[in-house]
């Protein structure tokens, strides 16, 4: 394959993030509308099911090498912890909560990984801007938590879609750090369909076990579907594939925008087109930890200025 020239690469370095921004930022305003007609463990099973066939018999077809030996571990980290829990957790909550709200908590990720490592993993020294930002963060979190409805009797967001998403989010934390300590697949989207697939079964087991039962077919309106798609095709294909490979030539510095873009993105979609709506203290609380995670990628460009870059927090 020729060598990309340097407009071609900018051009599709602009497409890549785009992807990456738009297409993430989206996914849980889509989530919310499949949701209303498909339940959330099951849509999200169809979702994964459709896109790892699709991810599986494309990389047979360009002869991609499976997943060997201890690359395994790889993958079924990926199926259980970050698909079968935390994106099963993401469609749950969608169904109680605020599209823009999911991606918002979902955006303290990141503080969740700084915790977990300093705890457990040991891998990167903390700086003092990331102790200050999980303490931010926390504060952030508790003022949506604690938020009242207009009467002041009742919270404004169920509190159990709240611990849910967050126990979601807890897992992509600990799956994404437990990643870094397990040996790579030579072909990362591979493995990733692969993890899909596997995913897929215990999600509609899971389901079943809550009580989801899948309308039929003829009840499902064009917009579920349609939703269904774009997960598919836009959501675990053409958005992954774009972060795998900005992921694989750009510096963690630029790639950690992602974290506080895509919040962004989502709340412009919620409120202007889910009519979803707040009030002052959720608003303030959903401020602070945007600007935390702005900050989380501040300082990762300061250490990638210094020669010291301590490597991307995936949100």
């Amino acid at each position: 394959m020729p060598r990309l020239t340097e407009e071609m690469k900018n051009i599709k370095l602009i497409l890549a993030y785009l992807a990456t921004y738009f297409i993430w930022g989206s996914t849980a305003f889509a989530i919310s509308i499949v949701v209303k007609y498909i339940p959330p463990l099951h849509s999200s099973a169809l979702r994964y099911l459709g896109a790892g066939i699709i991810i599986v018999c494309w990389c047979t077809f360009r002869k991609k090498p499976l997943p060997g030996g201890k690359e395994w571990i790889n993958t079924l980290i990926m199926a259980f912890l970050l698909l079968a829990v935390s994106n099963s957790s993401t469609s749950w909550s969608c169904k109680y909560l605020p599209s823009s709200i999911v991606v918002v908590i979902q955006s303290i990720i990141p503080l969740m990984m700084i915790v977990l490592d300093r705890i457990f993993f040991h891998m990167e020294k903390q700086s003092l801007i990331n102790y200050l930002c999980v303490t931010a963060g926390i504060i952030g979190v508790s003022l949506i938590i604690f938020s009242k409805d207009a009467s002041g009797a009742n919270l404004l967001i169920s509190p159990l879609a709240l611990f849910v998403l967050m126990s979601g989010s807890f897992s992509w934390a600990l799956g994404s750090l437990l990643l870094r300590l397990c040996p790579k697949p030579s072909s990362n989207f591979y493995s990733s369909g692969i993890a899909m697939l596997i995913s897929s079964p215990f999600q509609i087991a899971t389901g079943r076990a809550m009580g989801e039962r899948m309308p039929s077919i003829i009840n499902i309106p064009l917009a579920a579907y349609g939703g269904i798609l774009y997960l598919i095709i836009f959501g675990s294909i053409v958005a992954f594939s774009s972060y795998s490979w900005l992921a694989s030539v750009e510096p963690p510095s630029r790639l950690g925008s992602i974290s506080f873009v895509n919040p962004l993105v989502a709340l412009f979609l919620g409120v202007t087109f889910g009519k979803e709506s707040f009030n002052n203290q959720s608003v303030f609380g959903t401020v602070i930890i945007i600007f935390v995670t702005l900050m989380l990628w501040v300082d990762k460009i300061i250490e990638h200025n210094k020669g010291t870059d301590r490597g991307v927090i995936r949100c």
